[in-house]
């Protein structure tokens, strides 16, 4: 007679899947939403921006075949989005779903701008990256398309051309149909010259990949000298000769490089070797041309990294307070004695930088970015206030739209410039010890304003003023405001305008390289004070007649004084141009010098655009491998372009079990809590061990709801990275039709689980430097509970708290880490997923009780700039020393003890000339009690 035994099917092991816990990135309901439909292109915006929309129509539109033209291609009707509620100035084209964003907010960094306006040379260099986008729609992409949707595409063009390509080829469009654009800016390539002189030359992947060794800039830079040399050479269609083959073969091996020789007869690293030897010539034959000016170099601490040191000026006490900011510090403001001793007064959060600074004796003002605490479309700069001598700071403004602050001499007033959400501008005085606005002047013709300081008596702003014919500094009048121009140039990219004494200083890059000059108000003539071999800013007059200034090296901005002495400056009439317009060949070629602003004045109707009907927009399906769980999907995901709903809907094949089964998963968070609701059925697989120790296996059907709602709150509003997270849900498992063995007896055929779960997280970490490897200051806490309370025959319960404190370690960029968890649980019949870390070296076991406590000491061991080949590209290595113990405990049962030490030993690296930075290593764990020894591989911080 065979021997029946019991099964207990409720003991399911398996993990409630939850529903990501993505966040993204939108706005508020009550922003309402309009479109305009034009021949290329769909642009919605807030309801309320039509005037700018309009005139984003009307330049695109006009754009639409010159800056595409020398790719050869035509990009389909692309949507557009503006945002206008960031005081960001960004934008970007991107897949899932294909657009483009534009954020409205213009800035006052005239170093970046030039004498373009935001909005035109936004429009173009996006506009550019659309056309990149319809070239690498080739018949193999476009399979690609059909197999996986958007995502294919775009990382088939990723590996079929490096990402200077792409940013490079964009700021050269800019350069050759604005006024200026980045290419015609000396700045922008300053930080090359300056690596290419007074450092080695360096290597492309050095280059391009960047360094921890030295400050290396964007590959904005590298691909705009990249781009522009082959146009020079070959003409401007050559990008479209070697895209069309690179774009065409993208699963081939060095794809790019070789279409590049197959296209000018060299490959990539050589052509790149020749670019940088006609750049070192052009540096060269200029610098022979410079006597640079003999200046007095301030005294700091000795900085083995690249630092900065900005905005250099005489405050209290004869101090010299600066900007510091650099590989080794987070932006704060530093004051400086005589002997070059350093305190730092204060650390600034996330510093919205204008290219200016205003202080007086005892006081700066600044801006800062805060988030809004549910939108992450919608941000602020706010005005903040330190006081040099009591170090006290203060919030001046809240929930504002301010750049560019400046305070009077006496400390009363601060003038700024607003931009409202709807895109004008004006100058605005604040008080100073409230920030409640005194007054806002009128500005009836909407000119672009920038960086005002108060002169000396504090009855004038001095402020540069953007109009169609070039730029002005002007003097207005802070009772009347009048305006009085003082100088107005229509091609010097003109900055930092400084009253003292009847004399103007201002940044120009009048003879090819930033300078400083100085106009006399008396006798109207104009010096160049400043020879800098890279470039001098941010001038600033001291009480006692010496001119502070930043001259720029390789290491990094220094500071430097010069005595104001116009018998040793040079009268411009004897300043030569030695700039070496190495874009004017490619300009011309383009032949579309300044269409950028000969654009229409069309008036396009305009339309209701309605979210919820455009909600389903499907941009990724087909076949998805998930490794860590064995699973592979076969679906279909879905997200609008205002980014508050995605769906997905899936079949799921797990190949551990051999089982299908279907899931659809809707995320909803156009509201203030976000609602996540999923739906799964489907088979099931298992085996169990019976009474007897022999195992069987089984099926049965399942059924899984689950529906959540959480808020994330974005605090950060200083020098620290601050959120939270609070998220409650609800979750049905039912189990039915179970396909047992003939001898197996099954206790309930009917298994149903109702479980509740809630969730608190809240984190506060000290902005990183560069080169930190973790926050010197930092805490974060999760606490969760999930439990059975609604009924059902399945019944669980597990309460999991975890938390991690950082503090700095014993030398620069080491950091000591603690980890401390605990858990409770009610393992009846139903284990939850834990979410606490376990003792390392040891695989996960369930307790009654557990608790884990780790410390960890981490620290860089080398930073090195090798590369094997094209292959690997190795930039740091560091470790990380660690020491676990956890005690498990269960009632009635002795105490599981878990101790492990160990280290990690962590690579940064490039793999394929591509830009991501990997983070892979190796870890060794020693298991004392097991007397064994474990060795994982991590990837990105996750252990196999």
């Amino acid at each position: 007679m065979l021997k029946k035994y019991s099964l207990l099917i409720g003991l399911l092991i398996f993990a409630l899947p939850r529903i990501e816990a993505q966040e993204l990135p939108n706005l508020p309901p009550s922003i309402k939403w309009q479109q305009i439909k034009s021949e290329h292109f769909k642009i919605i915006y807030p309801k309320g921006l039509e005037a700018e929309a309009q005139r984003t129509t009307n330049i695109l539109e006009n754009i639409y075949k010159p800056a595409s033209h020398s790719l050869g291609a035509s990009p389909r009707r692309f949507p557009v989005i503006l945002q206008n509620q960031h005081a960001i100035s960004n934008g970007f084209v991107t897949v899932a779903p294909f657009h483009s964003e534009f954020y409205m907010y213009e800035p006052q960094n005239y170093r970046h701008q030039g004498n373009d306006r935001w909005l035109e040379r936004l429009a173009v260099h996006e506009y550019r990256h659309m056309v990149q986008f319809e070239k690498a729609i080739t018949p193999f992409n476009k399979a690609l398309y059909f197999l996986t949707g958007e995502y294919g595409p775009f990382m088939a063009a990723a590996a079929a051309a490096p990402q200077w390509f792409f940013e490079g080829d964009a700021v050269g469009i800019e350069t050759a149909l604005g006024r200026t654009g980045r290419g015609r800016i000396p700045s922008f390539l300053m930080a090359f010259k300056a690596n290419l002189i007074e450092k080695e030359e360096f290597n492309y992947y050095k280059q391009y990949l960047k360094s921890y060794k030295d400050f290396v800039p964007n590959h904005y830079v590298t691909g705009y000298l990249m781009t522009t040399y082959l146009k020079n050479k070959s003409g401007v269609d050559i990008w479209d000769k070697i895209l069309g083959r690179s774009f065409a073969q993208p699963y081939m091996p060095f794809t790019f490089s070789n279409s590049m020789k197959k296209a000018t007869g060299k490959h990539l690293v050589p052509t790149y070797n020749e670019m940088l030897a006609e750049q070192k010539q052009l540096y060269t034959e200029q610098l022979e041309q410079i006597s640079p000016t003999k200046f007095t170099a301030i005294p700091h601490q000795t900085n083995k990294k690249f630092t900065n040191y900005y905005y250099p000026r005489k405050v209290l006490n004869d101090q010299v307070l600066v900007v510091k900011i650099g590989f080794s510090d987070i932006a704060s403001f530093v004051l400086i004695d005589e002997d070059g001793k350093e305190e730092t007064s204060y650390q600034l959060g996330t510093w919205l930088n204008p290219e200016a600074l205003s202080s007086n004796d005892s006081t700066v003002v600044w801006t800062e970015l805060e988030l809004d605490s549910r939108w992450q479309r919608r941000t602020y700069s706010v005005i903040k206030k330190l006081n040099l001598e009591t170090g006290e700071a203060t919030r001046l403004t809240k929930k504002s739209k301010y750049l560019a602050p400046s305070i009077s001499p006496d400390g009363k007033l601060v003038a700024a410039i607003h931009q409202s959400v709807d895109g004008l501008f004006s100058i605005h005085l604040l008080n100073a010890r409230n920030g409640e606005l005194i007054k806002a002047f009128e500005n009836k013709e909407n000119a672009l304003y920038s960086v005002p300081q108060f002169d000396l008596p504090g009855e004038n702003l001095l402020v540069l003023k953007n109009r169609a014919e070039g730029k002005a500094i002007i003097l207005k009048n802070i009772q009347s405001g009048k305006e009085q121009e003082l100088y107005f140039s229509d091609r010097e990219n003109l900055g930092n305008p400084v009253l003292h004494d009847g004399w103007l200083y201002y940044a120009t890059d009048y003879n090819g390289i930033d300078n400083i000059h100085a106009l006399n108000l008396v006798t109207k003539e104009t010096y160049q004070v400043t020879n800098s071999k890279f470039g001098a800013f941010h001038p600033r007059v001291s009480k006692d007649n010496q001119i502070f200034y930043n001259d720029y090296t390789a290491d990094g901005f220094e500071m430097a004084s010069t005595p104001v002495d116009a018998n040793s400056w040079t009268k411009i009439e004897d300043v030569k141009y030695i700039g070496f317009n190495f874009e004017k060949e490619m300009v011309e070629e383009e032949g579309f010098e300044d269409v950028l602003y000969n654009y229409p004045d069309t008036e396009y109707s305009a339309s209701k655009y309605h979210k919820m009907v455009k909600a389903f927009r499907p941009h990724t399906w087909g076949l998805n491998a998930i490794p860590d769980n064995s699973n592979y999907s076969v679906g279909m995901t879905s997200k609008d372009l205002l980014e508050t709903t995605t769906m997905s809907a899936s079949a799921i094949y797990n190949n551990n079990e051999n089982t299908w089964r279907g899931k659809a998963k809707v995320s909803y968070q156009a509201l203030y809590p976000i609602i996540d609701v999923s739906f799964g059925f489907g088979n099931r697989a298992a085996r169990a061990r019976l009474d007897d120790g022999s195992l069987v296996s089984y099926q049965w059907t399942e059924n899984v709801f689950e529906s959540g709602i959480r808020v994330p709150f974005y605090l950060t509003n200083s020098r620290y990275n601050q959120r939270a997270n609070l998220s409650a849900g609800y979750n049905y498992i039912h189990a039915y039709d179970y396909r047992l063995p003939t001898n197996v007896i099954i206790t309930s055929e009917n298994q149903k689980l109702f479980s509740l779960d809630y969730s608190a997280q809240f984190s506060r970490l000290l902005k990183k430097s560069f080169l930190d490897l973790n926050s010197k200051w930092g805490q974060t806490l999760y606490v969760g509970y999930q439990h059975t309370p609604l009924g059902g025959n399945i019944h669980g319960e597990l309460l999991s708290a975890q938390s991690n404190l950082y503090f700095p370690g014993l030398f620069d960029h080491h950091s000591l880490h603690l980890r401390g968890a605990l858990e409770f649980a009610n393992q009846e019949d139903y284990q939850f997923s834990s979410p606490i870390n376990f003792t390392r070296g040891y695989n996960y076991q369930s307790f009654d009780e557990f608790v884990n406590l780790s410390v960890n000491y981490k620290l860089p061991l080398i930073y090195i700039d090798w590369h094997l080949g094209p292959i690997i590209n190795l930039q740091r290595v560091y470790t990380n020393v660690f020491f676990d113990q956890g005690i498990g405990r269960d009632a009635d049962q002795p105490d599981d003890l878990f101790y492990s030490i160990g280290a990690e030993v962590s690579f940064n690296f490039n793999l394929f000339r591509l830009l991501p930075l990997i983070d892979m290593g190796v870890r060794y764990s020693y298991l004392p009690n097991a007397n064994d020894q474990v060795i994982e591989i991590i990837f990105g911080g996750v252990t196999f």
